[in-house]
């Protein structure tokens, strides 16, 4: 019976301590810093949501942990830069560096993402979900695992 509720005890420790653990990621809380590295498809950028229906390329950013690079394209041009990580969920980006098409219809997401990386301050990732926000907690960028 002692060993019968011994065991249950820790079943539910185990529960609970997990369950605190996704509550502080969805809370801002630490960060694990591998979930950060992969390639990530825009869904929103500056509270628009991104149709990739039309677009010359897909709205993706890569995260290179080997040399703390940046890639990939909001949908027209190709865009790179670095960034830092700073604290557990604290990150900023050098300036973006992007090639200089001129897609018809199809920059409304490069400009509004071009326009925010400056003022990205904080990361998350919860659930394939990576949120890039300000100092205020205002998501600025949200993103999907590809």
């Amino acid at each position: 019976m002692n060993r019968i509720l011994t065991f249950c005890t820790a079943i539910a420790a185990t529960a609970f301590m997990a369950g605190c653990s996704n509550a502080n990621k969805a809370a801002g809380g630490t960060n694990n810093e591998a979930d950060l590295y992969k390639t990530w498809r825009m869904v929103e950028v500056d509270g628009l949501p991104v149709d990739t229906a039309g677009l010359i390329r897909p709205a993706e950013l890569t995260f290179q942990q080997a040399d703390s690079r940046v890639h990939g394209s909001a949908g027209c041009n190709m865009i790179t830069g670095g960034f830092k990580l700073e604290a557990p969920n604290k990150i900023s980006f050098t300036p973006m560096a992007a090639t200089k098409m001129m897609c018809m219809g199809k920059m409304q997401y490069e400009d509004k993402f071009i326009g925010v990386t400056d003022k990205i301050k904080t990361w998350t990732v919860v659930d394939g979900v990576l949120t890039l926000g300000d100092t205020d907690g205002k998501t600025l960028v949200r993103l999907m695992a590809k």
